[in-house]
């Protein structure tokens, strides 16, 4: 009988597993018919819950401890009181909650070292798919000579690649020797794909993440070489910071090919400033503005090259002008407060527990702030995009065990009760 109820139990915790990863798949905003989009939509209401059931009161323990997202998803659904466009914006709300509590969930559920290896595993497939439908599916998976992979747009396969390609290369540096070798393989395989994708802000986010992986080698050192490292290390970034704003005009014009207007976005960041200022404390409401026809068409006479503004779509290649928009200050604030929490939460911990997993979390966390300025497809509260599940997770992560080792003084990382074994 006990060989059965446990047989019985792997098998509902390989089924959970599968669940979550096929939830996965789904954030990674695959290129797919909007009927299936839907469908799919419509598996993860389903499913997301049920996920949640099986871990619900560490789930909601671990709600209460990250205040910012819990007071997120108060507030979006709430926009729809004060939305242009309310019916979009309930809609929006709910794919956005959904994302988050999936999010929430894999803090809840997972240990960090868990999480790290679906994370290899989901980077793995997202990098051998890329990688294979350009190549047999050029029609699919290229737009002329750029690639695009499985992905909507190129600028989400080039940022994709960045994240998976840094993933990679700390996971080579300072992962299972074991397994190094394929984390080298998918560095030079995703650095390949990110140059096809032509994605020059993605690649400079790359190389620019990498400068920081000597930070998780410096903190693991004894005191007094830590503090002479890490003086050398202020010195150089002060250096390189100098050096890069007197040669700013150079790095972004001659070498990145962009002008210093970022390719059209500074016209229209002004005129959405404008927009955004005749409802500055609470914006238009979550989605409200974009589908907003009025606002949308108006958008559209000044900046046509902007896909979808007018018919509902559109956005304002700023993940930053997009909360604007939609929640004003508020949701400006929320952004703010929650990153500094994280930021802060995550730095602490590395020093203390020098994990490598809080270093993949904070090149994940300066990534989504980073990308967040000049895209708006993934970056904060993101209704349906795996940048933002990552990052609910890892300010999840780094809120438990904060209040674990610095507010009840408990030496050991924090570890869900029945944990799936993966």
């Amino acid at each position: 009988m006990i060989q059965i109820l446990k047989f019985k139990k792997q098998s509902v915790d390989n089924l959970e597993i599968a669940l979550t990863f096929i939830i996965f798949i789904y954030y990674l905003g695959l290129d797919i018919s909007g009927q299936l989009t839907q469908a799919w939509a419509l598996f993860g209401f389903v499913v997301v819950p049920i996920l949640i059931s099986r871990c619900w009161k560490h789930y909601f323990w671990v709600l209460t401890k990250n205040l910012p997202i819990l007071i997120a998803l108060i507030v979006i659904p709430a926009s729809t009181l004060w939305s242009t466009t309310p019916d979009a914006t309930l809609a929006y709300s709910r794919a956005f909650v959904c994302s988050t509590a999936f999010g929430i969930y894999l803090a809840a559920r997972y240990t960090s070292q868990q999480y790290m290896k679906q994370l290899a595993w989901l980077f793995g497939i997202s990098i051998f798919l890329n990688l294979l439908v350009p190549l047999l599916m050029p029609g699919y998976g290229t737009d002329g000579e750029v690639w695009k992979g499985i992905t909507r747009h190129k600028n989400e396969l080039s940022a994709a690649m960045a994240l998976a390609g840094t993933f990679c290369f700390t996971h080579a540096l300072y992962g299972n020797k074991k397994h190094r070798w394929l984390a080298w393989l998918g560095v030079v395989v995703a650095f390949f794909i990110l140059l096809r994708t032509q994605g020059k802000g993605s690649l400079g986010i790359f190389v620019g993440l990498l400068t920081i992986l000597p930070l998780n080698q410096i903190i693991k050192q004894q005191y007094k070489l830590r503090t002479c490292l890490i003086i050398t290390a202020l010195f150089i970034a002060v250096v390189v910071g100098v050096t890069v704003t007197l040669n700013f005009e150079y790095i972004v014009v001659d070498l990145l090919g962009k002008d210093l207007g970022f390719n059209g976005r500074e016209q229209l960041w002004n005129y959405l400033i404008d927009r955004g200022m005749q409802r500055p404390w609470l914006g238009y409401g979550y989605a409200g503005f974009w589908t907003d026809l009025d606002e949308g068409r108006a958008v559209a006479v000044s900046f046509p090259w902007i896909g979808g503004a007018g018919d509902g779509g559109g956005n304002a290649h700023s993940s930053y002008m997009d909360i604007f928009l939609q929640l004003g200050w508020l949701g400006l604030s929320l952004v703010a407060i929650t990153l500094t929490i994280t930021l802060a939460q995550i730095t602490l911990l590395l020093g203390v527990t020098k994990q490598n997993e809080f270093f993949w979390m904070l090149q994940s966390s300066l990534f989504l702030a980073i990308t967040s300025y000049y895209e708006s497809y993934g970056g904060f509260f993101a209704f349906r995009h795996i940048f933002w599940v990552l990052y609910v997770s890892h300010s999840c992560y780094a809120a438990i065990h904060f209040h674990r080792i610095f507010i009840t003084r408990q030496k050991s990382l924090w570890k869900p009760e029945n944990s799936l074994v993966m």
